[in-house]
């Protein structure tokens, strides 16, 4: 129910899944944080866990659907929508904390610009829920 959009605004959808990927940056920013020093990831680990929460995400959002015991669900997000969310909630949290950061914010940055420049008129709503969330 909180990811259909038979039930919920696409809008709202959205908030649901840019506050998870808000709830989820926030802890493996806490996890990798409670590691010594030598053995929190680089910046490359973080970027594919960020990479591979994304796809995650997006599998398990589409793949409801598929369940024979959700009959009527449906999930009208993109997968762009799914990604754009998640990158700017880690954006978000990680530009907090940015000292040790600074690379996978560049990176964080680089890939938000490529999804706007794809599709600009799709981004204007989404803005919204990211502002008024982060």
């Amino acid at each position: 129910m909180y990811l259909d959009t038979s039930y919920n605004s696409t809008s709202t959808v959205l908030t649901n899944i840019y506050t998870s990927f808000l709830e989820t940056a926030t802890k493996m920013w806490t996890y990798t944080r409670c590691l010594p020093v030598g053995k929190q990831p680089g910046t490359k680990l973080l970027i594919k866990t960020i990479t591979d929460s994304i796809e995650m995400a997006y599998v398990l959002v589409k793949s409801k659907g598929k369940n024979k015991r959700n009959v009527g669900y449906q999930c009208g997000v993109k997968k762009m929508q799914v990604e754009y969310m998640a990158l700017n909630a880690f954006r978000n949290v990680l530009r907090k904390k940015q000292s040790k950061y600074g690379k996978v914010i560049e990176w964080l940055d680089e890939k938000i610009c490529e999804l706007r420049g794809k599709e600009a008129d799709s981004f204007a709503g989404m803005k919204g829920i990211i502002q008024a969330s982060g």
